[in-house]
This record gives structure tokens, C-alpha cells and sequence, in this order.
């Protein structure tokens, strides 16, 4: 296990999705996590700054995710965000890429080596 700081993550949950956010991978990886389900809750608790990671899981509404990345961006702010998205939809990760977004294309397989990939991103260190 890596001595790197754990930071606390918000997860936006997809209904419906291959990737799966009760992944005990989520829980050993990061200090504290919450999950939502609802973009309108996730924006606001995005907003309070508690959350050092956000984790957006745009698998299965793409177009969703992508306005609550628009809001973000609106709204100034500059949380560390990571979009998951499957191969299906890799056209629109330059729209994602676009308003400043990190995204991982990947297939459910890969969700385990996202998430170490993702723990291990320091948020504040822009360099």
C-alpha cells in the first residue's frame, strides 16, 4: 500500500452502470467517500469544498455528466474531477477534456487499476 495521503472523494453514481461504487477497492484507497446519486446534490455538496476528489461515473448519461462538468465551470470551481466513461462513448472525452475534466475511458475491468491511478493523484499539486 502506498504511504501517499488518502484524500476524500465524492462519488456521482450512474443507475445502471458496470462500474460498481460499493467497490471495497473505493474504501481502502481513500480517506473518506460519499456517494450520490442526484447531479443537483452532487453540486452542492461539490460547492462546501469538503471533498478533495470528485469521481463522476458518465457510463451510461454521458450528456448528464457533461452539464454537471458545465456548471463546474459556470461556477468556478475547481475541485480535482475525474470522469469515467466507457469506450462507447471516448467522442465525447474532448468535450469532457475540454471544460478541464480528467477522464479514464475504461472498461469495468480496468475500474480497480482507475481507482489506484486516481488515489494516487495529488489534487492541489497542479505542477
Amino acid at each position: 500500500m502506498s504511504t501517499a495521503k488518502k484524500w476524500n472523494l465524492l462519488y456521482i453514481e450512474e443507475k445502471n452502470s458496470k462500474f460498481d461504487p460499493s467497490n471495497p477497492k473505493i474504501e481502502q484507497l481513500f480517506n473518506s467517500v460519499k456517494n450520490v446519486t442526484d447531479n443537483d446534490e452532487a453540486l452542492k455538496l461539490i460547492e462546501t469544498g469538503d471533498y478533495d476528489i470528485v469521481i463522476n461515473d458518465v457510463s451510461q448519461e454521458t450528456v448528464e455528466g457533461i452539464m454537471l462538468f458545465k456548471q463546474m465551470k459556470e461556477k468556478g470551481i475547481k475541485t480535482c474531477t475525474f470522469a469515467l466513461v466507457e469506450p462507447k462513448d471516448a467522442d465525447k472525452l474532448y468535450i469532457i477534456a475540454d471544460l478541464g475534466i480528467n477522464a479514464f475511458e475504461l472498461t469495468p475491468e480496468q475500474f480497480d487499476m482507475a481507482l489506484e491511478q486516481i488515489a494516487q493523484f495529488d489534487p492541489y499539486n497542479k505542477g
